[in-house]
């Protein structure tokens, strides 16, 4: 969310979080990632992309070429 806490932490909007202190998240549903965050405490550290490139690779999409 534009102006939301992630955002005023470095998440990007746009952007997919791919990893969560070490753990990858990239199978876990939206859901499961909200409450691991929520029960987190100290210092989070998370890896991002941007969600168009998350789903080229996952294969969600799939290219177009000019």
């Amino acid at each position: 969310m534009r102006g939301g806490i992630a955002e005023r932490g470095g998440v990007r909007v746009g952007h997919r979080i791919i990893e969560i202190n070490g753990q990858s998240v990239v199978a876990m549903a939206h859901e499961k990632i909200v409450q691991t965050l929520s029960v987190s405490v100290g210092e989070i550290n998370m890896k991002t992309m941007p969600a168009v490139m998350f789903r080229l690779l996952t294969g969600q999409e799939t290219p177009i070429y000019i």
